[in-house]
């Protein structure tokens, strides 16, 4: 027995099955009540038989940790890339005054194989050569270490580039969150035509430093930075603009795209390059001003509700800012109830002034995301755009946004985020489950990334030549 007044941390307290079990039913009555995804890709009733069988399979107590990730997998099953499940207050602040084993090798995935991309020491040589390609680390093969860790990853429909590339950016610290956090690193790996081994010691860091992958921008940008965006022309003829925008921010959007469009019509300049790679989405509100710069004709969106508030409201905060959301839709967008479901027709209209009509080519991966899969979307359907790069983590279709409330579980205080209303995008009135595809699809090998390449902008100056 433990000493009476002695403590045991939240990082290693085991909750009991009946606990777990609790937990998992209210995120059942709340998917059930309030998730708009349903009868989008699984009915209602497939969904009530799916989280009673993950239910019933939480027979052993578990760690905060341990049951996230069991429940991680269970809402995969949802194909909703806003749902989340993140730790609770507690978990989090405890394990910010911790460190932890990291390899002091930076490795990535490239098509299902793993490579050495860089050495976190810089003032030691690296003992295996950039762009090695791995075999194992500590006994597990590569490619089983990346088809499991991609499951912990959740996107729109049935998309994989999403997957893909969140485990690019993350593929260290899905490897030691998942499979455990080693004082010495065995890796097997391959040298010209040799596999050969290696066993060095794990370093402590509360947490590692981000290292950019992607070719770098250059000076010559002019950086809004609270819009989130940057331009630049290529040319000094001015005829070709790159528009970075790395967020749909809710700030000076409005002021800023009227200056960009501005110079593009003094310019009279004939393409139009939009960056919207890594863009995981943001304001609709700036979305749809965007388009309305683009947009030919206009184009209706919807946004979607089946409640009239948030369901379980003990375990969530937040209603009036859903209400507010509702209130606001309702006076810009027209309101059709049918079914008990509330439907908010927006209608972007394009804009007369600085209106571009030129080519435009739209970048894209797997970071597109939400808002800007939405823009991807509106400009694909209308013929505006030539898409490069590859498919969009978010699904043509639409997602299921709009304003995604935290509900708190009862036992371990998990965080579950759910969406409260489905953005439809009405120019793709099909299901597809997949994200908005590429007219040039861009494939990059680890030679490319060890050198910086940036393939889609290459592939548009050939086609604007």
């Amino acid at each position: 027995m433990l000493s009476q007044g002695k403590r045991i941390s939240v990082l290693s307290k085991k909750y009991s099955p009946a606990q777990l079990q609790e937990d998992v039913q209210l995120l059942e009555n709340v998917v059930l009540a309030m998730h708009p995804v349903m009868g989008i890709y699984k009915s209602r009733n497939y969904y009530r038989t799916y989280f009673d069988s993950v239910k019933s399979s939480f027979t052993d107590s578990l760690t905060e940790k341990e049951f996230r990730f069991r429940l991680k997998l269970a809402i995969d099953g949802l194909h909703c890339g806003h749902t989340e499940l993140i730790h609770s207050a507690k978990f989090y602040m405890a394990g910010s005054k911790l460190k932890y084993n990291y390899s002091p090798y930076f490795f990535i995935p490239v098509k299902d194989k793993v490579y050495l991309f860089a050495s976190l020491n810089k003032k030691k040589d690296t003992l295996i050569k950039k762009g090695a390609e791995i075999i194992s680390i500590n006994g597990i093969a590569a490619d089983s270490i990346l088809r499991h860790s991609k499951r912990f990853i959740t996107t729109d429909g049935y998309n994989v580039t999403g997957k893909e590339h969140y485990i690019k950016l993350s593929f260290n610290t899905y490897y030691l969150s998942i499979f455990g956090r080693p004082d010495t690193f065995q890796i097997e790996y391959k040298q010209k035509d040799s596999v050969l081994k290696i066993s060095y010691p794990a370093f402590k860091a509360r947490s590692i430093p981000s290292i950019a992958l992607g070719a770098n921008d250059d000076s010559l940008y002019t950086i809004y930075k609270k819009s989130r965006m940057k331009f630049r022309f290529m040319d000094e003829e001015r005829k070709t603009m790159i528009l970075k925008i790395d967020g749909f921010s809710r700030k000076k959007f409005g002021k800023n795209y009227r200056r960009v469009f501005k110079k593009l019509h003094k310019n009279n300049s004939q393409n139009l390059i939009i960056d919207l790679r890594n863009n995981g989405g943001g304001s609709l509100e700036n979305s749809y001003r965007l388009l309305s710069y683009l947009l030919d004709s206009s184009a209706n969106q919807t946004l979607r509700t089946g409640i009239r508030s948030y369901p379980y409201k003990q375990y969530t905060r937040g209603n009036i800012f859903f209400k507010l959301m509702k209130f606001g839709f309702q006076i810009i967008a027209k309101k059709k109830t049918i079914n008990d479901t509330d439907n908010y027709v927006y209608t972007i209209k394009p804009l007369k002034k600085y209106h571009y009509k030129n080519n435009i080519f739209v970048l894209i991966n797997g970071g597109s995301f939400s808002a800007s899969c939405l823009v991807a979307a509106y400009l694909k359907y209308n013929n505006r755009a030539v898409f490069v790069g590859e498919e969009t983590a978010g699904a043509a279709e639409g997602c299921n946004a709009g304003i995604t409330p935290y509900y708190k579980l009862p036992n371990t205080k998990l965080r579950l985020r759910v969406p409260a209303f489905r953005i439809v995008n009405d120019v793709c009135p099909m299901i597809t489950g997949r994200g908005i595809m590429p007219d040039y699809k861009i494939e990059y090998t680890i030679n490319d990334i060890l050198a910086k390449k940036d393939l889609e902008m290459q592939k548009v100056k050939e086609l604007i030549k």
